[in-house]
């Protein structure tokens, strides 16, 4: 038997990537000839080095995030969608908050600035006729981030942008409502979030891995949505909550993941759209520039990755 290839899969946040750690712990990967393990970089922006660099070569990041990055140069490329591919990213606000026009003078917890709740909170609040720079404070946790509801229990900020299970811990716990969700229609209804990248030097000498890392990322999604009550288990132990709660977290997110990791090019245009909308990046670019196509499961079905 071929030993296992050890490889890392890069995440911005211990949320992410919850399917492809379950199909860690479930083997999916090791079929695949892979020893995976997930690795946490705290921070958009800081992940997007680590891919750049190749520090990393393969995992996900959000879109603003990597396409910021890759615009600015960056040595990496789109491979696939993530499951998160519409904006899973909800309002969580302290419960004494009365309406968006009390946010003013407010601060809103977040992974870090840059990252993807950044932008996207930066839409969210504008559509309420507040100003992201004026009217709210924006508080990067970074390494925190895990923490993020303890924190706004501790009064650190006011209101949150984050990932489930997070937001249903923090409702469960009495600590805040969920407001909205980043994907609804006054948002962001069309979007391409979570991205699948990889490093130009890992695609070029390694693309049967590079696929063979997608095929366990399929496998695993649809295996996490055909055992909901299993998965719901799994992030509840990841967790430290009730399978209940991660059950409620997971019939709010499961009905909008992708699970074949198909890339919504219209989504990742609105995307970069929006980046270039608030000054992210300084001139209009075409999502096409920033992917590389040939792992799409209508290649893969083929065979091996074409150019």
């Amino acid at each position: 038997m071929a030993a296992l290839r050890k490889l890392e899969y890069g995440v911005p946040s211990g949320n992410d990537a919850l399917t492809v750690r379950l199909g860690v712990e479930k083997g999916i990967f090791e079929a695949e000839g892979i020893d995976l393990s997930t690795r946490i970089v705290f921070g958009g922006p800081e992940l997007a080095a680590a891919f750049s660099s190749g520090e990393l070569a393969i995992g996900s990041i959000g879109s603003p995030s990597g396409l910021n990055a890759m615009a600015a140069g960056g040595n990496f490329q789109i491979i696939a969608s993530g499951c998160r591919q519409r904006a899973h990213m909800y309002l969580g606000v302290r419960k004494d908050i009365d309406g968006y026009q009390a946010l003013r003078g407010k601060r809103l917890g977040l992974l870090s600035i840059g990252s993807c709740p950044s932008w996207i909170a930066r839409r969210m609040l504008a559509h309420h006729g507040l100003d992201p720079n004026q009217d709210i404070t924006f508080v990067p946790l970074l390494e925190d981030y895990p923490r993020i509801i303890d924190l706004m229990a501790e009064g650190r900020f006011d209101a949150c942008l984050a990932t489930e299970p997070n937001l249903s811990i923090g409702e469960d716990r009495g600590i805040l409502d969920i407001w909205a969700a980043a994907y609804e229609d006054a948002y962001l209804p069309d979007y391409q979030w979570i991205i699948r990248v990889a490093h130009k030097g890992f695609i070029a000498e390694e693309p049967e891995l590079a696929a063979a890392v997608l095929r366990g990322c399929r496998r695993a999604a649809h295996y996490a949505a055909d055992n909901r009550d299993e998965f719901a288990a799994f992030v509840a132990r990841q967790y430290n909550t009730t399978p209940a709660v991660a059950g409620r977290a997971m019939a709010r997110e499961l009905a909008h993941y992708q699970l074949d990791c198909q890339i919504d090019m219209p989504g990742l245009q609105c995307s970069l759209d929006m980046l270039h909308e608030f000054g992210g990046i300084a001139r209009p670019r075409r999502a096409e520039e920033f992917t590389d196509l040939r792992f799409q499961p209508q290649f893969q079905a083929e065979g091996i990755p074409t150019q």
